[in-house]
């Protein structure tokens, strides 16, 4: 199975696992060897955290990897919240879950610290795959995002773990994972250009508030194209996470352990898989009744309270709601400007191409795309479907994000992306355009946005042209 395929089953429709008492997970074990960071990525609690930063006692890992097996569990990954290569006894933890005869060992990784003598130790002590966050294609981005200028040496530490397996003969993977935000999500194709020849796979997943944390992804990190409005989460019903504090969690990025339901210090990881805890929050989600559990904000996108299934165990008893650790890194920052293009692009033409050229004098072009049903609101229905033209639009030079623009009326997708310019040629001073444009003009103002009408390429249309094509 590819890896992609492995992360879309997290969230895929799997009624086979819905009920109190799934079966015990064969894969999907990861045991948190520390909750250490090196890094702080802009979407990540860790920058956040208040939960004491521990590493895991060993003992702690020989028993819990043996209940696993013993269970039916055969894949582990070593990591969770935080950085594995951080962990001294990482190479002894690798080894000792393939002596107990797991046949899939994995880590997550930064890439900063793993060293090619960290990279060497785990390698030799069996690991499987290793693969790399790497969270932005070039530098400057990285920096932002990753919050620490790391870039040039995580490209050397991958360089050095392909230059290994080819030295060492060992037929480990090498992962590459981008997680894209509004920032990056329009660079996949630099993404492979950088990488493509440095891992098997290169996998990319939207940001998104995991582990019901990050709220503030909603607002100023979630990609633009991402219009998701409830994530399904299989986790509670296939899923074993193991704290470095040797709590069981319902989650792999449970930050201040609210969502621990077992104290695996005191029972085993059986009775905690198939406690009253873990039966609670199954059947708060069997019922999509998540009130109080951290995971209401994760599946519902939404701003909602929460307390700690086992308050004696949680570092927060309750969810910090601020945003001005995120904010305040994106105006130091100081991103690009978002430029709003609102087009039908039926048939592509030069006034097209100039329009998004004059976009981009300004920002990051964002094209908003009518849908086929808005253009059947005032003109004939398009010849290309909606994701037809999204095709094309997407490979256009100059085109950073393609969003679907579901009436006329552009004041929706104003007031949902609030861009710093909207541009739209001359023809819409008049004509069934007119009032919409009095009102984007009064919407953008409402945010200090700037319309701007560069003068409409004359002579070119794609109502002209279909017309001559008919004829």
């Amino acid at each position: 199975m590819q890896l992609q395929e492995r992360i879309d089953l997290k969230k895929a429709d799997r009624n086979e696992l819905y009920c109190l008492e799934p079966p015990f997970p064969r894969t999907n074990f990861l045991i948190e060897t520390s909750n250490a960071c090196n890094h702080k990525c802009i979407f990540c609690a860790y920058q956040k955290m208040t939960r004491k930063v521990n590493m895991i006692n060993p003992e702690t890992v020989t028993r819990v990897l043996q209940q696993a097996y013993d269970l039916g569990t055969r894949e582990v990954g070593l990591y969770a919240t935080g950085e594995p290569f951080l962990v001294k006894e990482l190479p002894d933890y690798v080894a000792k879950a393939k002596e107990i005869g797991y046949e899939y060992v994995y880590l997550t990784s930064n890439g900063a610290p793993a060293t090619p003598e960290r990279i060497r130790a785990v390698v030799d002590a069996g690991v499987d795959s290793i693969k790399f966050s790497i969270n932005a294609p070039e530098r400057e981005l990285y920096e932002f995002i990753h919050g620490y200028d790391d870039f040039d040496l995580v490209m050397e530490n991958l360089k050095y773990l392909n230059q290994y397996r080819q030295e060492s003969g060992k037929k480990y993977k090498i992962f590459v994972t981008g997680i894209l935000t509004r920032f990056t999500e329009y660079m996949k194709d630099e993404f492979q250009r950088v990488f493509g020849n440095l891992a098997d796979e290169i996998v990319f997943k939207n940001v998104y508030n995991q582990g019901g944390y990050m709220h503030e992804i909603e607002g100023l990190l979630k990609c633009y194209s991402d219009d998701e409005s409830f994530r399904r989460c299989n986790l509670p019903f296939d899923a074993i996470c193991v704290t470095c504090e040797g709590y069981l969690s319902v989650e792999n990025a449970d930050y201040e352990n609210m969502l621990v339901v077992a104290d695996l210090n005191k029972v085993n990881l059986k009775e905690g898989w198939y406690g009253e805890n873990m039966k609670r929050v199954r059947q708060a989600f069997i019922d999509d009744k998540l009130d109080g559990l951290v995971c209401d904000g994760c599946v519902h996108h939404e701003i909602r309270p929460s307390s700690p299934v086992m308050p004696e165990l949680a570092a927060r008893q309750s969810l910090d709601f601020s945003d001005s650790v995120v904010a305040d890194r994106i105006n130091k920052f100081n991103p690009p400007k978002l430029v709003y293009v609102p087009m039908v692009a039926d048939i592509l033409h030069p006034g097209h191409i100039n329009i998004i050229k004059e976009a981009g004098k300004y920002g990051n072009v964002m094209v908003g795309l009518y849908s086929d049903e808005a253009v059947k609101t005032y003109k004939k229905p398009p010849t290309m479907s909606y994701e037809m033209r999204k095709t094309i639009l997407e490979n256009v030079k100059g085109v950073s994000y393609v969003v679907k623009q579901n009436v006329k009326d552009y004041e929706p997708n104003l007031r949902k992306f609030k861009p710093d310019f909207m541009v739209h040629g001359t023809d819409w001073r008049t004509g069934p355009l007119a009032e919409v444009r009095a009102r984007a003009i009064a919407t953008m103002g409402e945010w200090g946005g700037e319309v701007i009408e560069p003068e409409y390429t004359a002579g070119v249309s794609s109502t002209a042209i279909k017309q001559k094509m008919e004829n």
